[in-house]
């Protein structure tokens, strides 16, 4: 219980910074921004807007992530705000999880909203059925077929919302991982290097290759260490699936959307759990 009020205090606070409301202002704008794609093709437009709004998704949701999460202890702490809470009668274990479930309850409200906007775009786009560039303007511009438009749009809804929830337990390791950092370093270092082990952990692929490299030891060792000890980010990308659902794939999209939501979670278990052994020893 002690927890979740401390998760809810921090989703009040995080909700009241102004540079959240900013990335989320900034997102909405690129989002209005990628409309503006009419000179494509109506199956053009909808491919290239889903994997741009996708990645604005993704790229603003770790800003907000990673900017949320470095403040959450070192906040209490300058204010010394800490000191009258962990006089009560409340465990350290629960605050330090009240503040990272209060920094995910945050990220998750921002990435919600953008998807919502997101939906609603995409369900817009799905009245017009798509069409090739062969296609003449007399049979785009026939009337609409609402049947046809809600199944279209129910699809794309669909896809977004997969795609929006396999994002979001992307961002909770992000959210983790800065959490504990905060224990050691200051926000400025903190937003620095959870930044650098987001890219590399959604560079995998790139890491994997230079440790199977003989020639320089060195960089394969480094190379190694980096793949088994970072979380691999790379594999929460299903944007092939999102932007062209019609090719056919071995695996159900919605299973491996929960085997690597899965791994999200426990991947940020491990990291908490490290992060509660620490803050139990540390002096503040």
């Amino acid at each position: 219980m002690n927890t979740w009020e401390i998760a809810r205090n921090t989703l009040g606070d995080s909700l009241r910074k102004r540079v959240l409301l900013i990335f989320l202002l900034l997102a909405f704008v690129m989002l209005a921004l990628a409309l503006l794609l009419n000179y494509f093709t109506q199956r053009e437009q909808s491919t290239i807007f889903k994997s741009t709004q996708l990645v604005i998704i993704l790229i603003f949701g770790a800003l907000i992530a990673i900017t949320t999460a470095v403040f959450l202890i070192p906040n209490e702490i300058e204010r010394r705000t800490i000191y009258s809470i962990l006089s009560k009668p409340i465990q350290r274990w629960e605050f330090f999880l009240g503040k990272f479930l209060g920094g995910a309850m945050t990220v998750g409200v921002m990435v919600g909203l953008m998807t919502l906007a997101l939906m609603l775009v995409v369900f817009v786009l799905a009245a017009k059925p798509p069409t090739s560039a062969t296609v003449n303007m007399e049979t785009q511009q026939q009337a609409v077929n609402v049947g046809q438009w809600m199944q279209r749009g129910s699809a794309e809804i669909m896809l977004v919302l997969r795609a929006s929830l396999v994002i979001f337990f992307q961002l909770v390791i992000v959210t983790a991982i800065a959490t504990t950092l905060s224990l050691f370093l200051s926000p400025t270092v903190n937003f620095s290097i959870t930044a650098f082990i987001w890219i590399v952990g959604s560079l995998q692929w790139l890491v994997s290759a230079l440790s199977s490299r003989n020639d320089f030891p060195l960089t394969s060792w480094i190379a190694k260490i980096f793949y088994y000890l970072l979380p691999h980010f790379h594999d929460f990308n299903i944007m092939g699936s999102i932007v062209h659902p019609e090719v056919p794939v071995k695996v159900n999209h919605w299973i491996y959307a929960a085997e690597v939501s899965t791994y999200g979670v426990a991947y940020a278990m491990m990291v908490l759990l490290a992060g509660v052994l620490v803050f139990d020893r540390k002096e503040v």
